[in-house]
């Protein structure tokens, strides 16, 4: 029995020195290289110093894909493919292609999974062993049990934030320091830790506003009262 039952799963990575597939999992995407197999006949050809590849024609090599005992891995869109991929390979290379392809389904049967429900072809880290199915079709309770958790967190979380006071931006009264004592003088006209005089001085010529400890304007000179 064939493991493909839709060509999408499969690339053919094969070329004129031997063949080789990646298969891969309906859910996920990852990929099994299978082992490479080598063309005995193109070893064969190189050796003597030419190339078969003239020798087959397009429709003795769309036969030999469509026919024989491998007929049943191929769906009519993958033997178009290879029709046109490998339309000037030899006769005997598209024999040895099709038995490789057979070795190739039986080596990856071994790291994928049917699912009997969807039908899909998955690997190890989409089947639930538990259930028999994909993970699809029935999800992993302890994941999905670590997923709502980490989701109610979240949750949690973010209703706690609106739920507290936050920093309004105004920085005003924490900013004031008295020029007297230089500590946090507070919001009043004196500070709060010495009793110094908090207000500006207004010079009476250019009306500059200065510290309250300077005597003359920072702006003209003129001595302040």
């Amino acid at each position: 029995m064939a493991l493909l039952d839709h060509p999408k799963n499969v690339d053919d990575l094969s070329g004129d020195k031997g063949f080789q597939w990646t298969f891969h999992c309906d859910l996920c995407g990852s990929g099994y290289d299978t082992t490479f197999i080598p063309s005995k006949s193109q070893a064969s050809s190189r050796r003597l110093g030419f190339l078969s590849s003239g020798l087959s024609s397009l429709g003795s090599m769309t036969s030999s894909l469509t026919g024989g005992a491998s007929s049943g891995l191929y769906g009519a869109g993958q033997a178009a493919g290879a029709a046109s991929q490998f339309k000037g390979m030899s006769a005997e290379w598209h024999r040895e292609h099709d038995n490789a392809f057979q070795q190739a389904v039986n080596e990856a049967k071994t790291h994928f999974t049917k699912c009997p429900k969807c039908r899909s072809y998955v690997c190890a880290d989409e089947w639930n062993d538990e259930a028999g199915l994909c993970t699809k079709d029935a999800p992993s309770l302890t994941s999905e049990m670590q997923a709502a958790k980490a989701q109610t967190r979240v949750e949690q979380m973010q209703q706690a934030v609106k739920q507290q006071p936050l920093f309004d931006g105004n920085t005003a009264d924490r900013a004031t320091l008295c020029p007297t004592c230089g500590k946090p003088s507070g919001s009043g006209k004196f500070c709060q830790n010495c009793g110094g005089a908090l207000g500006f001085k207004q010079c009476a010529k250019c009306q500059h506003q200065n510290p309250p400890t300077v005597s003359f304007c920072g702006e003209c000179g003129n001595r302040l009262g």
